[in-house]
């Protein structure tokens, strides 16, 4: 049945919202949607035709114990199939989910990235990602999601970076080469339409994805959308300055919050460790300092390692007063935090520890939820996974 544009976009408020709140009741989809209840059992009847959707079970409604039971409504696993691809200095990686993120493949390249010019090419990519699709066939993928380390120029069909490397990638020829639907978007972006549609936590609540990587990026969800996503200079959180005397970064200012908390400065500031001091631990675990990763910063950091210590604590100190700031600047329920250095416990520790001594200012402060997300090398490609259910399941503009 075809259905007109005005239904169309009564199915996709529908869907979206089962995806955000789920499980869900019919009643409850009608009152948070203005979707009148007739209208709302109609398309969700349809939706559970096309197993998009499926019954869970009865519960009584706490408002009226004695009044009717609220059938609920979840969204069915295996629906459909989607490829997700995440474009990152340290690794490209690569997954297949169905429409509910699980994962069914996956696949991680490690690349050198002080080598990435020789090593990562357009056509090396693509190689990579066609082997991918292909090995993918039998599950009939619908498209494909892009997680960027950038901005996606709409216009350019190009990346906005600040990186001469990413700015001259050629992600033009991916189009060309590819019959599937292809999609872009900033991984980070990514990552927070993943949390508000594959996390299932039965809650659609405003909330920031604070990413730490070789670079810092904020991203905010605000009444089920991405705040300010034409903006891209919202939420480029490593440009706060937090130290007006400090450090120069690389965009002209001094003291910005990525020279102290950001992968790539605690890998230099490392670096200058490695070469002016005999006694760190570095020297025990790579040969160069080029070699120098987060991995090893991190090694060196649970051997003791007193420089290091130091380099990682005062990152943590100056994150925990950003983090801080931002529950005072922005409505949000919880403010999710991603990134490599929070695999280890202790500085996970540290970072809860300063977090606890925001002062409430106010009797009635409504406490902020401060969730560490696991980091791994899947998260960005699952959420490009995530950006191509939004792009064409519900339809998300």
């Amino acid at each position: 049945m075809k259905l007109t544009k005005n239904q169309q976009k009564l199915r996709f408020k529908i869907l979206d919202k089962i995806y955000a709140k789920g499980p869900i009741s019919r009643i409850d989809i009608s009152n948070e949607t203005g979707i009148t209840p007739a209208t709302v059992s109609e398309i969700t009847g349809n939706m559970i035709q096309e197993n998009l959707i499926h019954e869970i079970g009865e519960v009584i409604p706490e408002e009226n114990k004695s009044g009717r039971k609220k059938i609920l409504l979840g969204i069915s696993p295996n629906h459909s199939f989607y490829i997700g691809t995440e474009l990152s200095p340290k690794y490209i990686s690569f997954c297949l989910t169905d429409n509910i993120g699980k994962i069914y493949k996956e696949k991680t390249i490690q690349l050198d990235n002080s080598n990435l010019e020789e090593i990562l090419s357009e056509e090396f990519y693509i190689n990579k990602l066609s082997s991918f699709i292909d090995s993918c066939t039998n599950y009939n993928p619908k498209g494909i999601g892009i997680a960027l380390p950038g901005h996606f120029d709409e216009v350019n069909k190009s990346i906005i970076t600040n990186n001469s490397f990413w700015k001259n990638f050629d992600i033009t020829i991916l189009l060309e080469r590819f019959d599937l639907p292809i999609y872009f978007e900033n991984n980070v972006k990514c990552m927070t339409l993943s949390e508000r549609l594959f996390s299932f936590n039965g809650n659609d609540d405003n909330f920031i994805f604070f990413h730490v990587g070789r670079g810092m990026f904020c991203s905010y969800m605000y009444n089920g959308e991405l705040y300010a996503k034409d903006n891209f200079l919202v939420g480029e959180i490593g440009h706060i300055v937090v130290h007006p005397n400090g450090e120069l970064c690389e965009c002209g200012k001094r003291g910005c919050l990525q020279t102290y908390g950001s992968e790539a400065w605690i890998i230099k500031k490392s670096q200058i460790l490695f070469d002016n001091s005999e006694t760190t631990y570095l020297k025990q675990l790579v040969s160069e300092r080029n070699k120098i990763t987060i991995e090893t910063i991190l090694k060196a950091y649970r051997l003791g390692d007193e420089g290091i210590i130091k380099i990682l604590n005062s990152a943590i100190n100056y994150l925990s007063i950003t983090i801080n700031n931002l529950s005072m600047m922005i409505d949000s329920s919880k403010i999710i935090i991603h990134g490599e250095l929070f695999n280890e416990d202790l500085l996970k520790n540290l970072l809860e520890e300063l977090l606890k001594q925001n002062i409430n200012l106010l009797s009635k402060n409504i406490k902020q939820d401060i969730l560490l997300k696991e980091y791994n090398n899947y998260n960005g490609a699952l959420a490009a996974a995530a950006l191509c259910v939004s792009k064409l399941l519900i339809k998300l503009d």
